[in-house]
Protein backbone atom coordinates (compact mmCIF):
# COMPACT_ATOMS: atom_id res chain seq x y z
CA UNK A 1 0.00 0.00 0.00
CA UNK A 2 1.43 3.34 -0.84
CA UNK A 3 1.54 4.93 2.55
CA UNK A 4 1.24 8.31 3.39
CA UNK A 5 1.00 9.41 -0.13
CA UNK A 6 0.51 13.16 0.46
CA UNK A 7 2.32 13.41 3.30
CA UNK A 8 6.22 15.30 2.22
CA UNK A 9 8.74 14.40 4.79
CA UNK A 10 11.71 15.31 4.70
CA UNK A 11 14.56 12.56 3.32
CA UNK A 12 17.28 10.65 6.00
CA UNK A 13 19.74 10.98 3.98
CA UNK A 14 20.33 14.47 3.64
CA UNK A 15 24.00 14.15 4.39
CA UNK A 16 24.89 11.73 2.09
CA UNK A 17 23.08 13.93 -0.75
CA UNK A 18 25.02 17.13 -0.01
CA UNK A 19 28.46 14.92 0.02
CA UNK A 20 27.26 13.51 -3.40
CA UNK A 21 26.46 16.75 -4.76
CA UNK A 22 29.92 18.19 -3.84
CA UNK A 23 31.80 15.20 -4.60
CA UNK A 24 29.83 15.76 -8.11
CA UNK A 25 30.83 19.60 -8.29
CA UNK A 26 34.40 18.99 -8.04
CA UNK A 27 34.11 16.18 -10.47
CA UNK A 28 32.02 18.43 -12.97
CA UNK A 29 34.71 21.66 -12.44
CA UNK A 30 37.38 19.02 -13.35
CA UNK A 31 35.63 18.14 -16.70
CA UNK A 32 35.64 21.63 -17.88
CA UNK A 33 39.11 21.52 -16.89
CA UNK A 34 40.01 18.49 -19.56
CA UNK A 35 37.55 18.75 -22.30
CA UNK A 36 39.44 15.63 -24.39
CA UNK A 37 37.95 13.16 -21.63
CA UNK A 38 34.64 13.01 -22.72
CA UNK A 39 33.67 9.89 -21.82
CA UNK A 40 34.72 11.15 -18.41
CA UNK A 41 32.40 13.71 -18.40
CA UNK A 42 29.48 12.14 -19.28
CA UNK A 43 29.41 9.24 -16.54
CA UNK A 44 30.65 11.80 -14.14
CA UNK A 45 27.22 11.51 -12.25
CA UNK A 46 26.85 8.37 -10.81
CA UNK A 47 24.99 6.49 -8.05
CA UNK A 48 24.45 3.33 -6.66
CA UNK A 49 21.60 1.50 -7.54
CA UNK A 50 18.79 1.14 -4.52
CA UNK A 51 15.42 1.43 -6.21
CA UNK A 52 12.78 1.19 -4.03
CA UNK A 53 10.46 -2.17 -4.04
CA UNK A 54 6.87 -1.08 -5.78
CA UNK A 55 4.15 -1.07 -3.40
CA UNK A 56 0.85 -2.77 -2.80
CA UNK A 57 -2.03 -2.13 -5.38
CA UNK A 58 -4.63 -0.84 -3.00
CA UNK A 59 -5.84 3.03 -2.97
CA UNK A 60 -4.72 2.77 -6.72
CA UNK A 61 -8.77 2.98 -7.42
CA UNK A 62 -9.03 5.82 -5.02
CA UNK A 63 -5.99 7.93 -7.88
CA UNK A 64 -7.50 6.62 -10.51
CA UNK A 65 -11.08 8.09 -10.36
CA UNK A 66 -9.38 11.46 -8.97
CA UNK A 67 -7.10 11.46 -12.18
CA UNK A 68 -10.04 10.72 -14.50
CA UNK A 69 -12.51 13.65 -12.80
CA UNK A 70 -9.52 15.75 -12.88
CA UNK A 71 -8.58 15.32 -16.32
CA UNK A 72 -12.46 15.68 -17.25
CA UNK A 73 -12.89 18.50 -15.78
CA UNK A 74 -9.69 20.22 -17.43
CA UNK A 75 -10.51 18.88 -20.56
CA UNK A 76 -14.16 20.65 -20.78
CA UNK A 77 -13.05 23.69 -19.24
CA UNK A 78 -9.80 24.38 -21.97
CA UNK A 79 -12.12 22.98 -25.07
CA UNK A 80 -11.29 24.64 -28.49
CA UNK A 81 -14.25 26.55 -30.39
CA UNK A 82 -13.97 24.02 -32.97
CA UNK A 83 -14.27 20.81 -30.19
CA UNK A 84 -17.37 22.94 -28.76
CA UNK A 85 -19.27 23.35 -31.85
CA UNK A 86 -19.17 19.82 -32.55
CA UNK A 87 -21.91 18.53 -29.55
CA UNK A 88 -22.09 21.82 -27.25
CA UNK A 89 -24.88 20.48 -24.87
CA UNK A 90 -25.31 18.67 -22.26
CA UNK A 91 -28.57 17.51 -20.94
CA UNK A 92 -29.16 18.15 -17.20
CA UNK A 93 -30.29 14.37 -16.98
CA UNK A 94 -27.21 13.22 -17.61
CA UNK A 95 -25.08 15.68 -15.16
CA UNK A 96 -27.81 14.26 -12.45
CA UNK A 97 -27.06 10.56 -13.49
CA UNK A 98 -23.54 10.99 -13.70
CA UNK A 99 -22.91 12.93 -10.21
CA UNK A 100 -25.11 9.68 -8.91
CA UNK A 101 -22.66 7.34 -10.43
CA UNK A 102 -19.66 9.46 -9.14
CA UNK A 103 -20.75 9.09 -5.45
CA UNK A 104 -20.91 5.36 -6.25
CA UNK A 105 -18.27 4.92 -7.30
CA UNK A 106 -16.34 5.92 -5.18
CA UNK A 107 -17.43 4.62 -2.13
CA UNK A 108 -19.36 7.21 -0.72
CA UNK A 109 -20.79 6.00 2.93
CA UNK A 110 -24.70 5.86 2.84
CA UNK A 111 -25.08 8.44 5.33
CA UNK A 112 -23.22 10.91 2.83
CA UNK A 113 -24.79 9.24 0.10
CA UNK A 114 -28.45 10.35 1.25
CA UNK A 115 -27.19 13.81 1.74
CA UNK A 116 -26.23 13.94 -2.19
CA UNK A 117 -29.33 12.45 -3.39
CA UNK A 118 -31.65 14.90 -1.91
CA UNK A 119 -29.56 17.65 -3.43
CA UNK A 120 -30.29 15.77 -6.44
CA UNK A 121 -33.95 15.15 -6.21
CA UNK A 122 -33.92 18.76 -5.47
CA UNK A 123 -32.18 19.22 -9.06
CA UNK A 124 -34.30 16.57 -10.46
CA UNK A 125 -37.72 18.09 -9.61
CA UNK A 126 -37.05 21.40 -10.43
CA UNK A 127 -35.63 20.87 -13.95
CA UNK A 128 -38.99 18.86 -14.32
CA UNK A 129 -40.78 22.14 -14.15
CA UNK A 130 -41.77 24.04 -16.85
CA UNK A 131 -39.32 27.11 -16.18
CA UNK A 132 -36.53 25.37 -13.81
CA UNK A 133 -34.82 28.09 -12.07
CA UNK A 134 -31.37 27.18 -13.12
CA UNK A 135 -29.63 28.89 -10.09
CA UNK A 136 -30.85 26.97 -7.67
CA UNK A 137 -30.07 23.67 -9.82
CA UNK A 138 -26.60 24.85 -10.05
CA UNK A 139 -26.59 26.28 -6.13
CA UNK A 140 -27.95 22.26 -5.33
CA UNK A 141 -25.47 20.70 -7.24
CA UNK A 142 -22.45 22.48 -5.92
CA UNK A 143 -23.74 21.79 -2.43
CA UNK A 144 -23.65 18.22 -3.44
CA UNK A 145 -19.99 18.34 -5.06
CA UNK A 146 -18.95 20.02 -1.97
CA UNK A 147 -20.21 17.26 0.36
CA UNK A 148 -18.18 14.52 -2.12
CA UNK A 149 -15.08 16.72 -2.24
CA UNK A 150 -14.79 16.47 1.48
CA UNK A 151 -15.37 13.25 2.08
CA UNK A 152 -12.56 12.73 -0.48
CA UNK A 153 -10.32 14.97 1.17
CA UNK A 154 -10.75 13.01 4.47
CA UNK A 155 -10.21 9.89 2.80
CA UNK A 156 -7.22 10.84 0.97
CA UNK A 157 -5.92 13.32 3.65
CA UNK A 158 -5.40 16.43 1.14
CA UNK A 159 -7.62 19.25 -0.13
CA UNK A 160 -10.02 18.35 -3.18
CA UNK A 161 -12.34 19.90 -5.10
CA UNK A 162 -11.93 17.15 -8.09
CA UNK A 163 -15.82 17.16 -8.17
CA UNK A 164 -16.56 20.85 -7.83
CA UNK A 165 -13.92 21.68 -11.07
CA UNK A 166 -15.88 19.13 -12.53
CA UNK A 167 -18.95 20.95 -12.03
CA UNK A 168 -17.49 24.09 -12.82
CA UNK A 169 -16.31 22.91 -16.31
CA UNK A 170 -20.03 21.84 -16.84
CA UNK A 171 -21.24 24.70 -16.07
CA UNK A 172 -19.24 26.58 -18.97
CA UNK A 173 -20.90 24.10 -21.47
CA UNK A 174 -24.57 24.77 -22.99
CA UNK A 175 -26.66 22.92 -20.47
CA UNK A 176 -30.06 22.03 -21.57
CA UNK A 177 -32.27 22.41 -18.24
CA UNK A 178 -35.05 20.32 -19.79
CA UNK A 179 -34.79 17.06 -18.23
CA UNK A 180 -34.64 14.18 -20.73
CA UNK A 181 -32.50 10.76 -19.62
CA UNK A 182 -32.93 9.26 -23.37
CA UNK A 183 -30.64 13.04 -24.00
CA UNK A 184 -26.97 11.56 -23.74
CA UNK A 185 -24.17 13.07 -24.95
CA UNK A 186 -21.10 10.85 -25.05
CA UNK A 187 -18.34 13.05 -25.30
CA UNK A 188 -19.65 14.40 -21.24
CA UNK A 189 -19.82 11.05 -20.13
CA UNK A 190 -17.72 9.82 -16.84
CA UNK A 191 -15.98 7.39 -16.70
CA UNK A 192 -14.93 5.19 -14.00
CA UNK A 193 -11.97 2.47 -13.26
CA UNK A 194 -12.35 -1.27 -13.53
CA UNK A 195 -13.23 -2.93 -10.57
CA UNK A 196 -14.76 0.80 -8.91
CA UNK A 197 -18.00 0.19 -7.15
CA UNK A 198 -20.71 2.38 -9.29
CA UNK A 199 -23.49 0.49 -9.87
CA UNK A 200 -24.21 -2.17 -12.83
CA UNK A 201 -26.43 0.54 -14.76
CA UNK A 202 -23.40 2.62 -14.78
CA UNK A 203 -20.62 -0.39 -15.45
CA UNK A 204 -22.48 -1.48 -18.25
CA UNK A 205 -22.61 2.22 -19.55
CA UNK A 206 -18.68 2.40 -19.06
CA UNK A 207 -17.99 -0.47 -20.94
CA UNK A 208 -20.06 0.25 -23.80
CA UNK A 209 -17.76 3.83 -24.26
CA UNK A 210 -14.33 4.32 -25.33
CA UNK A 211 -12.24 4.97 -22.10
CA UNK A 212 -11.80 8.90 -21.18
CA UNK A 213 -8.39 9.89 -22.63
CA UNK A 214 -5.72 10.30 -19.45
CA UNK A 215 -4.96 13.40 -17.91
CA UNK A 216 -2.42 15.41 -19.80
CA UNK A 217 0.41 16.15 -17.56
CA UNK A 218 1.73 19.18 -16.83
CA UNK A 219 5.10 18.07 -15.65
CA UNK A 220 8.31 18.56 -17.77
CA UNK A 221 8.88 15.01 -20.10
CA UNK A 222 12.54 16.74 -21.52
CA UNK A 223 14.13 13.71 -21.36
CA UNK A 224 14.80 11.27 -24.83
CA UNK A 225 12.79 8.54 -25.10
CA UNK A 226 14.88 5.22 -25.63
CA UNK A 227 15.14 3.81 -29.29
CA UNK A 228 12.66 1.79 -29.70
CA UNK A 229 14.23 -1.19 -31.72
CA UNK A 230 11.93 -3.38 -33.84
CA UNK A 231 12.16 -7.55 -32.99
CA UNK A 232 13.77 -9.70 -35.23
CA UNK A 233 11.16 -12.26 -35.20
CA UNK A 234 8.27 -11.64 -36.82
CA UNK A 235 5.51 -13.44 -34.98
CA UNK A 236 7.22 -11.35 -31.72
CA UNK A 237 7.37 -8.25 -34.34
CA UNK A 238 4.10 -8.42 -35.29
CA UNK A 239 2.28 -8.79 -31.80
CA UNK A 240 5.24 -5.44 -30.49
CA UNK A 241 3.65 -3.24 -33.58
CA UNK A 242 -0.02 -4.26 -33.20
CA UNK A 243 0.17 -3.39 -29.07
CA UNK A 244 1.54 -0.42 -30.20
CA UNK A 245 -1.32 0.61 -32.21
CA UNK A 246 -3.57 -0.48 -29.74
CA UNK A 247 -2.02 1.65 -27.18
CA UNK A 248 -2.13 5.06 -29.52
CA UNK A 249 -5.39 4.21 -30.17
CA UNK A 250 -6.48 4.46 -26.60
CA UNK A 251 -7.62 0.94 -26.21
CA UNK A 252 -5.47 0.10 -23.44
CA UNK A 253 -7.48 -3.71 -22.23
CA UNK A 254 -6.40 -4.96 -26.03
CA UNK A 255 -2.73 -3.21 -25.73
CA UNK A 256 -2.06 -4.88 -22.72
CA UNK A 257 -3.79 -7.98 -23.76
CA UNK A 258 -1.77 -8.25 -26.78
CA UNK A 259 1.72 -6.85 -25.09
CA UNK A 260 1.15 -10.33 -22.72
CA UNK A 261 1.04 -12.77 -26.23
CA UNK A 262 4.10 -10.95 -27.36
CA UNK A 263 6.26 -11.44 -24.11
CA UNK A 264 5.16 -15.23 -23.76
CA UNK A 265 6.70 -15.21 -28.13
CA UNK A 266 9.69 -13.04 -26.64
CA UNK A 267 10.32 -15.99 -24.04
CA UNK A 268 10.20 -18.49 -26.65
CA UNK A 269 12.64 -17.07 -29.14
CA UNK A 270 14.75 -15.92 -26.18
CA UNK A 271 14.63 -11.86 -26.73
CA UNK A 272 14.72 -10.46 -23.26
CA UNK A 273 16.17 -6.97 -24.47
CA UNK A 274 12.79 -6.66 -26.29
CA UNK A 275 10.58 -8.38 -23.38
CA UNK A 276 12.13 -5.62 -21.32
CA UNK A 277 10.98 -3.15 -23.55
CA UNK A 278 7.29 -4.64 -23.68
CA UNK A 279 7.18 -4.23 -19.83
CA UNK A 280 8.45 -0.88 -20.10
CA UNK A 281 5.34 -0.26 -22.44
CA UNK A 282 2.90 -1.89 -20.43
CA UNK A 283 4.38 0.30 -17.56
CA UNK A 284 3.49 3.48 -20.09
CA UNK A 285 -0.04 2.57 -20.25
CA UNK A 286 -0.73 1.65 -16.61
CA UNK A 287 1.13 5.47 -16.23
CA UNK A 288 -1.02 6.76 -18.48
CA UNK A 289 -4.27 5.74 -17.11
CA UNK A 290 -3.23 6.44 -13.31
CA UNK A 291 -2.99 2.92 -12.18
CA UNK A 292 0.65 3.32 -10.53
CA UNK A 293 1.10 0.06 -8.21
CA UNK A 294 0.48 -2.04 -12.03
CA UNK A 295 2.70 0.79 -13.35
CA UNK A 296 5.64 0.58 -11.10
CA UNK A 297 6.03 -3.12 -11.44
CA UNK A 298 6.20 -3.42 -15.07
CA UNK A 299 8.86 -0.70 -15.08
CA UNK A 300 10.93 -2.44 -12.32
CA UNK A 301 10.39 -5.52 -14.35
CA UNK A 302 11.98 -3.62 -17.33
CA UNK A 303 14.72 -2.68 -15.63
CA UNK A 304 15.47 -5.85 -14.38
CA UNK A 305 14.83 -7.62 -17.77
CA UNK A 306 17.44 -5.41 -19.73
CA UNK A 307 21.11 -4.69 -20.25
CA UNK A 308 20.24 -0.84 -22.15
CA UNK A 309 20.87 1.81 -20.33
CA UNK A 310 18.79 4.17 -22.14
CA UNK A 311 15.42 1.75 -20.92
CA UNK A 312 17.01 2.09 -17.70
CA UNK A 313 17.29 5.59 -17.63
CA UNK A 314 13.92 6.10 -18.72
CA UNK A 315 11.78 3.37 -16.47
CA UNK A 316 13.89 4.60 -13.33
CA UNK A 317 12.69 8.30 -14.08
CA UNK A 318 8.97 7.38 -15.35
CA UNK A 319 9.32 5.57 -11.49
CA UNK A 320 10.42 8.41 -9.95
CA UNK A 321 8.30 10.27 -11.33
CA UNK A 322 4.69 8.46 -9.64
CA UNK A 323 6.70 8.91 -6.67
CA UNK A 324 7.40 12.55 -7.13
CA UNK A 325 3.57 12.78 -7.96
CA UNK A 326 2.45 11.31 -4.98
CA UNK A 327 4.78 12.76 -2.14
CA UNK A 328 6.70 9.83 -1.77
CA UNK A 329 10.12 11.18 -1.02
CA UNK A 330 12.41 8.84 -0.64
CA UNK A 331 11.91 6.87 -3.18
CA UNK A 332 11.37 9.38 -5.94
CA UNK A 333 14.89 10.12 -5.06
CA UNK A 334 16.22 7.00 -5.36
CA UNK A 335 15.24 6.53 -8.70
CA UNK A 336 15.75 10.02 -9.93
CA UNK A 337 19.55 8.90 -8.78
CA UNK A 338 19.33 5.84 -10.49
CA UNK A 339 17.83 7.81 -13.67
CA UNK A 340 21.04 9.63 -13.66
CA UNK A 341 23.35 7.33 -13.09
CA UNK A 342 22.65 4.85 -16.15
CA UNK A 343 22.33 8.50 -18.07
CA UNK A 344 25.39 8.52 -17.39
CA UNK A 345 26.31 5.33 -18.77
CA UNK A 346 24.19 6.58 -21.80
CA UNK A 347 26.35 10.09 -22.33
CA UNK A 348 22.70 11.25 -22.07
CA UNK A 349 23.32 14.35 -20.57
CA UNK A 350 19.88 15.80 -21.33
CA UNK A 351 18.53 12.87 -19.09
CA UNK A 352 20.62 13.51 -16.42
CA UNK A 353 19.77 17.70 -16.45
CA UNK A 354 16.50 16.47 -16.56
CA UNK A 355 16.46 14.35 -13.36
CA UNK A 356 18.76 16.63 -11.32
CA UNK A 357 16.20 18.98 -11.77
CA UNK A 358 13.62 17.60 -10.49
CA UNK A 359 15.65 16.60 -7.34
CA UNK A 360 16.40 20.42 -7.29
CA UNK A 361 12.30 20.96 -7.31
CA UNK A 362 11.48 18.72 -4.56
CA UNK A 363 14.62 20.27 -1.79
CA UNK A 364 12.80 23.57 -3.61
CA UNK A 365 9.30 21.80 -1.96
CA UNK A 366 10.66 21.40 1.16
CA UNK A 367 12.05 25.00 1.25
CA UNK A 368 15.54 23.77 1.25
CA UNK A 369 18.39 25.54 -0.58
CA UNK A 370 20.64 22.88 -1.56
CA UNK A 371 18.00 22.20 -4.48
CA UNK A 372 20.25 25.31 -5.91
CA UNK A 373 23.07 22.77 -5.94
CA UNK A 374 21.39 20.99 -7.95
CA UNK A 375 19.84 23.47 -10.32
CA UNK A 376 24.09 24.19 -11.11
CA UNK A 377 25.15 21.25 -11.81
CA UNK A 378 22.08 20.65 -14.28
CA UNK A 379 22.59 23.72 -16.06
CA UNK A 380 26.18 22.91 -16.22
CA UNK A 381 24.90 19.46 -17.94
CA UNK A 382 22.46 21.36 -20.26
CA UNK A 383 24.45 24.17 -21.55
CA UNK A 384 26.70 21.09 -23.08
CA UNK A 385 23.59 19.53 -25.23
CA UNK A 386 22.21 21.35 -28.00
CA UNK A 387 18.35 20.59 -26.16
CA UNK A 388 16.56 23.85 -25.49
CA UNK A 389 13.70 22.28 -24.21
CA UNK A 390 15.95 20.96 -21.32
CA UNK A 391 17.54 24.60 -20.79
CA UNK A 392 14.48 25.95 -20.59
CA UNK A 393 13.14 23.98 -17.84
CA UNK A 394 16.40 24.08 -16.16
CA UNK A 395 16.12 28.08 -16.07
CA UNK A 396 12.17 27.94 -15.18
CA UNK A 397 12.70 25.54 -12.26
CA UNK A 398 15.46 27.68 -11.17
CA UNK A 399 13.94 30.88 -11.13
CA UNK A 400 10.48 29.31 -9.23
CA UNK A 401 12.93 28.41 -6.39
CA UNK A 402 14.73 31.63 -6.33
CA UNK A 403 11.44 33.12 -6.12
CA UNK A 404 10.57 30.67 -3.61
CA UNK A 405 13.63 31.80 -1.21
CA UNK A 406 13.26 35.31 -1.46
CA UNK A 407 15.44 36.23 -4.34
CA UNK A 408 13.81 38.39 -6.99
CA UNK A 409 16.43 39.33 -9.09
CA UNK A 410 17.36 35.83 -9.46
CA UNK A 411 14.38 34.93 -10.13
CA UNK A 412 13.69 37.40 -13.00
CA UNK A 413 17.17 36.61 -14.60
CA UNK A 414 16.11 33.07 -14.64
CA UNK A 415 12.71 33.53 -16.31
CA UNK A 416 14.38 35.73 -18.98
CA UNK A 417 16.74 32.77 -19.71
CA UNK A 418 13.76 30.21 -19.26
CA UNK A 419 11.75 32.70 -22.04
CA UNK A 420 14.93 32.15 -24.46
CA UNK A 421 15.36 29.06 -24.26
CA UNK A 422 11.51 28.26 -24.58
CA UNK A 423 11.38 30.70 -27.58
CA UNK A 424 13.77 28.39 -29.31
CA UNK A 425 12.33 25.52 -28.60
CA UNK A 426 9.18 27.01 -29.89
CA UNK A 427 7.25 26.38 -27.07
CA UNK A 428 4.91 29.32 -26.65
CA UNK A 429 2.92 28.15 -23.89
CA UNK A 430 6.54 27.86 -21.68
CA UNK A 431 7.54 31.19 -22.80
CA UNK A 432 4.62 32.74 -21.84
CA UNK A 433 3.89 31.12 -18.20
CA UNK A 434 7.90 32.17 -17.62
CA UNK A 435 6.71 35.93 -18.82
CA UNK A 436 3.38 36.04 -16.44
CA UNK A 437 5.71 34.92 -13.07
CA UNK A 438 7.76 37.29 -13.86
CA UNK A 439 4.81 39.88 -14.30
CA UNK A 440 3.90 38.99 -10.71
CA UNK A 441 7.11 39.53 -9.25
CA UNK A 442 6.70 43.14 -10.72
CA UNK A 443 3.31 43.29 -9.51
CA UNK A 444 4.74 42.13 -6.17
CA UNK A 445 6.97 45.66 -6.32
CA UNK A 446 4.12 47.65 -7.61
CA UNK A 447 5.77 48.18 -11.15
CA UNK A 448 2.47 47.80 -13.00
CA UNK A 449 3.61 49.24 -16.25
CA UNK A 450 6.84 46.39 -16.53
CA UNK A 451 4.07 44.06 -15.55
CA UNK A 452 1.90 44.63 -18.17
CA UNK A 453 4.73 44.81 -21.01
CA UNK A 454 5.43 41.58 -19.88
CA UNK A 455 2.08 40.10 -19.33
CA UNK A 456 1.28 41.70 -23.13
CA UNK A 457 4.55 39.53 -24.30
CA UNK A 458 3.11 36.57 -22.58
CA UNK A 459 0.00 37.46 -24.11
CA UNK A 460 1.07 37.10 -27.58
CA UNK A 461 2.99 33.74 -27.07
CA UNK A 462 -0.03 32.19 -25.45
CA UNK A 463 -2.20 33.15 -28.78
CA UNK A 464 0.32 30.82 -30.59
CA UNK A 465 -1.17 27.66 -28.51
CA UNK A 466 -4.61 26.35 -28.14
CA UNK A 467 -4.55 26.83 -24.20
CA UNK A 468 -7.46 28.73 -23.39
CA UNK A 469 -7.20 28.47 -19.95
CA UNK A 470 -3.80 30.44 -20.18
CA UNK A 471 -5.31 32.61 -22.56
CA UNK A 472 -8.04 33.89 -20.55
CA UNK A 473 -5.84 33.64 -17.38
CA UNK A 474 -3.09 36.53 -18.67
CA UNK A 475 -6.38 39.06 -19.98
CA UNK A 476 -7.70 38.73 -16.71
CA UNK A 477 -4.88 39.57 -15.40
CA UNK A 478 -3.86 42.61 -18.09
CA UNK A 479 -7.67 43.77 -17.25
CA UNK A 480 -6.80 44.44 -13.32
CA UNK A 481 -3.85 45.39 -14.14
CA UNK A 482 -5.57 47.74 -16.67
CA UNK A 483 -8.27 49.50 -14.13
CA UNK A 484 -5.12 49.83 -11.36
CA UNK A 485 -3.31 51.89 -13.83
Amino acid sequence: MLNGIFQRPYPNNNANLVKRRQDEDKDTSAKREQQTDENSRSKGLQYTDSRAIPHDEKQVDWRQMRSQIQAQAKAKSTETAETINKSPVINIAQIIKDFRNTASAIGTPENLKEEVNGYLSLVETQVKKENPNTKLVKSNLKNASSILDTYISETLNKDSKVVENWIDALFLQQIDFKYDENNINPQFLVKFPEGSTQDNTAQEQVQQEPQVQPEVQTIEHTEPAPAVVVPQDKELKSLFIQSKKLAYANKPEKAIETFQKAISRADEVGDTETKSKIFYEVGRIYDDHSYYAQALKSYDQSIKTTSDNNVKTKAHYSMAQIYDDINEIKPALDHYFNSISFAGEAENLAAQSTSLTKMGNIFTGMYDNQSLQYYSVADDLAVQTDNARVKGFVASSLGNAQEAFGNSQGALKAYSNAVKHYSEADSPAKAAQNYTKAADIMVEYSNVDKAIGLLTKAQNFAQRTDDVELINEISEKLNSLGLLG
